[in-house]
């Protein structure tokens, strides 16, 4: 029974990948995206923007840490990301996992949760007061009513550049792209535009 599930895991995460590669629509969406207080995997107070995103360009995924489906599977390949990207991280992008479950992932939970993924500088795990989180995933577009039907997918971008939605089962190599893409359009194309990469 569990060499199917694991197998049906593995055909549904290879099927996925297959329709990460669809090419980019559209130029940047202008999101508000609040200053909302947090706290990080250290137990630190931090604001999302002003702290964390520091106006570089993030890559913001929702998580929990009771996840055993799809958040480790996604958490894998932000790690692969992590390493390709090297000594860009934290300096021009950073990765932010958000609790879609923050009433029960404490700091201790998330620091156990990213050491299984060996994270390091440049990725944040952040969870909080629940209406300060469910307002920056809202702003996102990640909020989800209930743990596990959160989305497999990413927000990439920052108050500059303007956010794009891809998805979390796109290769490095096409989510670096996307960063470059936004790293040299600069300001968003328009506001009220949008763009996916699945």
């Amino acid at each position: 029974m569990k060499f199917r599930a694991s197998l049906a895991l593995i055909v549904f995460t290879l099927a996925c990948s297959l329709c990460a590669d669809d090419a980019l629509q559209a130029g940047p969406a202008q999101l508000a995206v609040p200053d909302v207080q947090v706290v990080d995997q250290s137990g630190q107070r931090l604001r999302f923007n002003t702290d964390i995103v520091k106006g570089r360009i993030a890559v913001v995924n929702g998580f929990f840490t009771t996840c055993t489906a799809f958040c480790p599977i996604t958490q894998e390949n932000l790690a692969h990301l992590a390493k390709v990207l090297g000594d860009r991280m934290g300096r021009d992008v950073v990765i932010v996992s958000v609790s879609v479950d923050p009433e029960n992932d404490t700091p201790e939970r998330m620091k156990a949760w990213g050491e299984k993924f060996h994270i390091a500088q440049g990725w944040t795990l952040v969870s909080g007061k629940k209406e300060e989180v469910q307002t920056l995933l809202k702003s996102l577009g990640l909020y989800v009513e209930t743990p596990q039907r959160h989305q497999s997918a990413l927000m990439i971008g920052s108050q500059k550049t303007g956010w794009v939605r891809a998805s979390s089962w796109s290769s490095p190599g096409k989510l670096v792209k996307v960063l470059d893409g936004l790293g040299s359009a600069g300001a968003p194309a328009g506001a009220g535009s949008s763009a996916s990469a699945k």
